[in-house]
């Protein structure tokens, strides 16, 4: 008895320590490795300022235009969109020679940011790359085509946060839809309720404070900088070229009180031409943060389109 109840005793000992090991082994798996650029993306997927800004929906719609120099009623519907994100921030450490990590220099990493102390910076290129099939319809037949459009939008992010915060801290600050190249139209905005704002390069007046070079020189405005537009007042947009490079032709699209709508602005044929558009904005308008889609099409070829947006808020 003495001896069968010795290894009774053993054999708990036993299983009571293979399951402190499993146990052990399930809690390591369970602790989060934190990764900043996977929690900026999640954040631009999730939260709602984001979505607003980097949509997709609705900025391509099938209500017709006309091209210069042709007769045909032109409709556009995406077939489909591939998004991709860069991210550029500064790492909290690098590899040294040897694979060693060193820290890097703290005066890189962090920026000071005044009353928001020192954080960190990271800009974002989203950039979606949109299939389009197009209808031209004559009045004696119908043709269809397939083209892409490429646009690129920005997001400049703050860590204000440590990392017990939502998303590690990682708060979205300010919007670039242009980059850091002006396009070959000057455009300008004016609201009926008092607005008046730059459409262009103009609109971004802020940097990234980093020397670093893992942060590019990409513009920005501020969140809260962008101009207000009131809902249901009306706003005038003005395009004129500012450049006499390849000859261009613009579709401008938003929303409007009657619903989405694309019109074609400025001929591609003329420089320095100037071209408007005033439309009510609608007066029940769910989003906070709006944007304007201005396409750029060559009178060559309309295989290849540029784009850029034109945020505003309400």
């Amino acid at each position: 008895m003495k001896r069968a109840t010795i290894i009774v005793l053993l054999v708990v000992v036993s299983l009571t320590v293979v399951g402190f090991v499993m146990l052990a082994g399930c809690g390591e798996k369970d602790v989060p490795y934190v990764i900043d650029s996977d929690e900026i993306t999640r954040y631009i997927n999730e939260v709602g300022i984001a979505k607003e800004l980097f949509r997709t929906s609705d900025l391509i719609n099938p209500t017709p235009y006309m091209r210069p120099s042709d007769s045909a009623t032109y409709y556009d519907s995406v077939v489909s969109v591939r998004r991709s994100l860069e991210i550029f921030l500064v790492p909290l450490k690098i590899r040294g020679p040897y694979g060693d990590s060193v820290a890097n220099d703290p005066d890189r990493i962090y920026i000071d940011y005044g009353y928001l102390g020192r954080v960190r910076e990271c800009v974002v290129r989203v950039e979606d790359r949109f299939t389009i099939h197009i209808t031209r319809v004559y009045t004696d037949t119908t043709l269809h085509d397939t083209t892409v459009l490429l646009l690129n939008r920005y997001a400049f992010f703050l860590k204000l946060g440590d990392d017990t915060r939502p998303y590690v801290g990682w708060i979205l600050w300010g919007f670039n839809g242009i980059g850091s190249t002006a396009p070959p139209l000057g455009v300008t905005l004016k609201g009926s309720a008092g607005a008046s704002f730059r459409g262009d390069l103009a609109l971004y007046p802020d940097r990234p404070r980093s020397s670093a070079t893992a942060i590019p020189e990409i513009p920005y405005i501020r969140l809260t900088d962008m101009d207000t537009v009131i809902v249901g007042s009306r706003l005038l947009v003005t395009v004129n070229k500012a450049s006499t490079a390849l000859p261009t032709w613009q579709l401008l699209s938003d929303y409007g009180e009657g619903g989405a709508f694309t019109r074609s602005m400025v001929r591609y044929d003329m420089v320095n031409y100037v071209d408007s558009l005033s439309y009510q904005t609608p007066s029940n308008n769910p989003r906070l943060y709006n944007q304007i889609l201005v396409q750029m099409l060559s009178s060559q070829s309309f295989r290849n389109r540029r784009a850029f947006v034109i945020p505003y808020r309400r």
